[in-house]
């Protein structure tokens, strides 16, 4: 029996490292989807769409790095106090993953997402805001209190990915660690996001 079992043991994993790509091996991702975000104090999430590129090295035929840009719409929505509205904000994230692979195609990744904000707005059923202008509207702010949305957000994406015949079904959950801004109790971005891709191998 227990040779059986290591024969059938070292038979799976000569089928993954096989069905893998090679060790050296260099592939670029364009990839577009979808996220569903929301902000950690909002009552209701928001659904929107992220797109952007992402290389991959595989170092082992099981094991590889990989790190992208991807272009996300985030926020959340809230309904509270008579006030309805909805945090609309852009970022430019950058993941940079780990990536291993237990399954011919089928990988799990987690890593390290910094993420830079490219838009901060407000939207009421009265039109849309800048979010300075949105918080000194509704006199959520002390005197002298500034509004601000920080530029810059770290997450913690923990995920896994499918390839088959090059393309890629990518689901991940982008855990915030940093405050989003600097009004009332802290709260961090959540977002979960699915994307679909093709790899291009690239020869060196």
């Amino acid at each position: 029996m227990k040779t059986w079992i290591l024969t059938i043991v070292a038979l799976l994993t000569s089928v993954v490292a096989v069905a893998q790509r090679r060790e050296g091996t260099c592939t670029v991702q364009p990839k577009v989807g979808l996220n569903v975000s929301t902000l950690s104090d909002a009552q209701k999430t928001i659904g929107d769409a992220c797109f952007g590129m992402e290389a991959e090295y595989m170092i082992t035929n099981i094991f590889s790095l990989s790190a992208g840009v991807m272009v996300s719409n985030q926020g959340g929505k809230y309904d509270k106090d008579g006030l309805r509205y909805t945090a609309d904000l852009d970022y430019a994230n950058i993941p940079i993953m780990a990536n291993v692979y237990v399954l011919p195609g089928l990988a799990l990744k987690a890593g390290v997402q910094p993420g830079f904000r490219l838009k901060a707005k407000m939207k009421t059923d009265d039109g849309t805001y800048d979010v300075d202008e949105f918080y000194k509207l509704v006199g959520m702010l002390t005197p002298g209190e500034e509004p601000k949305v920080y530029k810059f957000d770290l997450a913690i994406p923990v995920g896994i990915s499918y390839e088959y015949e090059n393309v890629v079904l990518d689901a991940r959950y982008n855990w915030g660690l940093l405050k989003v801004e600097n009004i009332g109790n802290a709260y961090y971005n959540r977002v979960f996001e699915v994307t679909l891709g093709y790899k291009f191998e690239l020869d060196f």
